[in-house]
Parts: C-alpha cells; sequence; structure tokens
C-alpha cells in the first residue's frame, strides 16, 4: 500500500459500468498519478474488465448491476479491510480529469476535510442544458439541506475519510448515495470542502450512465428523506 506524500494512505476507486470505450484510458492516467488503483465493476455487461489487462490495478466485480451506491460502498469496504485511510472516487466514463487528482489531494491536506468534492464551474455555455439545471438545483437544495455551502451535490470525484463514515448507515445503492453521504457527514458535523476540477461533457463515448430528469427528482426526493425523516 503506497502513502501519499501527504501523509494520507489513498485508494483511488472508480466504479464503472459499461464504460469499456473510455475506461482503460482513465485508469491509464489515474495509475499514472502513483496511487494505487481499484475499479469497482458494477455488473458490467461489455467486457469493461477485460480493457484492463495487462495494468497494475486491483478489481472487484458486483453481480449482477446494483448501482453506483453499491459500487462505492464495496469499494470503501475493501479499502477500509486494507487500511486505507482515504477513498477517491473517480468516474469511469472520461468526464473526470485525474490529473485534478493532485488538487483534491492538496484540499484534503490542507483543510484537515473529512470530505473533500471536487466541484465544477457551473457555466451553462459549456454545459447540456439538463445537466446545468439537474446540478445547480440539487447543489441548491443540498446546501439548504446542510447549512452551508455545497458547490457540487452531484460531483462523484470525492475524497472521503473512511473513518467518518464508518458505522453510518447508508442505505443508498444508486446515485442518491452521494447526497446521502454528503448529508449524514455533515449532520455528523464532519467538515466539508471543495477543490476545483475541470468541467467535461462528451457527447460521444464518454457519457454518463445518469438520467437528469429522473434521477434528480429521485436524488431530491431521497435527500428529503435523509435529511427529516432520518432515512
Amino acid at each position: 500500500m503506497a502513502l501519499d506524500p501527504r501523509g494520507l494512505k489513498v485508494l483511488l476507486a472508480i466504479p464503472t459500468y459499461n464504460n469499456r470505450p473510455a475506461l482503460r484510458a482513465v485508469a491509464e492516467r489515474a495509475l499514472a498519478t502513483g496511487l494505487p488503483v481499484l475499479v469497482a465493476d458494477d455488473g458490467s455487461t461489455d467486457g469493461a474488465l477485460d480493457a484492463l489487462e495487462g495494468l497494475a490495478l486491483k478489481s472487484l466485480r458486483l453481480s449482477p448491476n446494483q448501482g453506483k451506491g453499491a459500487a462505492i460502498l464495496a469499494a470503501a469496504a475493501w479499502a477500509g479491510e486494507r487500511g486505507y485511510t482515504h477513498l477517491l472516487t473517480l468516474d469511469g466514463d472520461g468526464q473526470h480529469s485525474p490529473e485534478d487528482i493532485p488538487a483534491m489531494l492538496r484540499v484534503a491536506e490542507e483543510t484537515g476535510a473529512d470530505l473533500v468534492i471536487g466541484a465544477r464551474s457551473f457555466d451553462r455555455g459549456s454545459m447540456p442544458t439538463a445537466r446545468y439545471y439537474s446540478n445547480t438545483i440539487g447543489s441548491r437544495l443540498a446546501s439548504s439541506l446542510v447549512g452551508r455551502e455545497i458547490r457540487d451535490s452531484q460531483s462523484g470525484f470525492r475524497v472521503i475519510r473512511l473513518d467518518k463514515i464508518r458505522g453510518t448507515t447508508l442505505r443508498s445503492r444508486y446515485y442518491e448515495l452521494e447526497m446521502e453521504m454528503l448529508i449524514k457527514m455533515a449532520r455528523a458535523g464532519c467538515k466539508i470542502a471543495h477543490a476545483p476540477i475541470s468541467t467535461i461533457y462528451h457527447d460521444g463515448e464518454a457519457r454518463s450512465k445518469m438520467k437528469p430528469v429522473r434521477d434528480t427528482v429521485r436524488v431530491c426526493l431521497w435527500s428529503l428523506a435523509f435529511r427529516f425523516l432520518g432515512a
């Protein structure tokens, strides 16, 4: 297990589902950071893990497909069992830049934050309309629910201090896990910080599986349940 120069024991986890066209390039760039890499395959049917042959990384596979949240929780459990202190999550579809990882870790070290969120700049001109509104609405809701500014509530690019979620009941198995984790960590008094990251959207192979309208409504409804019903 590599010890990051900053003193953090970080596992870089890539949750993925049917992202074979983009996955190998993402993994290669992730490995170039020098961090150990785990790919958590959420029951892909496109042979995604086969595309990683020959790369010096670890992988685990959920079967059948269980949801992005389930893949993240499986990666967190894997990391915790092996003594890592932090989990850095990076999507496998090419919409996160591994080159932003040093900035994420620098914020984690300098602030001592329990959760660092990679925050995109919401430039309406550079984002698909549905994604712009889903992200801005979700972030405003998150800020209201936790009583502090949350700049990018739907960002899956995060550094998570594992001992702060150990013992926390996390019920979600889909996209809303990231909001649930955010709300419950904030409720527990955890420190939350942001690091600026690139805003990347592709019309081709690197496409998010998230459905902006459907999944934003789902996230918002679950968020209210997490905050007010103790779900």
